[in-house]
């Protein structure tokens, strides 16, 4: 939204041409229309035989120009745009409920991209003879928790899951699999996506 001061010089310098065309966009800006007020006005609610185009694209230039989208050279030539002023940072407020969910969306985004892996512990990579009794093959793995081997794969490499390795064959403790929080945070976001 612009500023009034800008209105207003635009509105000055537009009335000096004094043409049907800046008269409408005069209109526009003292009234602040948007651009779907002039086009209801302008185009939808009025018979095809009646419209007048020159007329709607400089109301809706004036529009686009109250809306910030195009600067005061595009409705007044002889005028040129003012620099942009750098805004200035706004506050956000944001109820707690609202900061605790974008704080747990941020903590799985980072765990995700492997950012927060010092928040857990690495898991070794063990021989099979370490294993526990229920084993479960790479693509079981994937299957049980949803995701590709690649996934698997990064997490292992990470030590992020522990992974039993018998010759090429690798494979993974299903207890311990349901029990990782990377597995827990991976599901869980699956289900909220």
């Amino acid at each position: 939204m612009r500023k009034q001061s800008q209105i207003n010089r635009a509105i000055e310098h537009l009335k000096s041409y004094n043409d049907a065309a800046s008269r409408i966009q005069v209109e526009v800006l003292e009234m602040k229309r948007s651009e779907s007020w002039v086009f209801n006005q302008y185009v939808r609610d009025v018979p095809e035989d009646e419209r007048n185009e020159t007329l709607f694209y400089a109301a809706r230039d004036a529009a686009q120009f109250l809306a910030g989208k195009i600067g005061i050279s595009a409705i007044c030539p002889d005028l040129e745009d003012e620099p942009e002023e750098e805004e200035e940072e706004g506050t956000i407020t944001l109820s707690l409920s609202e900061y605790k969910k974008l704080l747990l969306r941020l903590e799985r985004v980072e765990r995700r991209l492997g950012l927060r892996v010092g928040d857990v512990a690495p898991a070794p990579r063990k021989d099979i003879s370490e294993a526990p009794d229920e084993l479960i093959g790479q693509a079981d793995a994937c299957r049980l928790i949803g995701c590709a081997k690649t996934t698997i794969k990064q997490w292992a490499n990470k030590g992020l899951i522990t992974r039993y390795q018998k010759g090429y064959n690798v494979y993974y403790s299903r207890r311990e699999l349901l029990g990782s929080s990377v597995v827990k945070d991976y599901k869980d976001s699956k289900k909220k996506d």
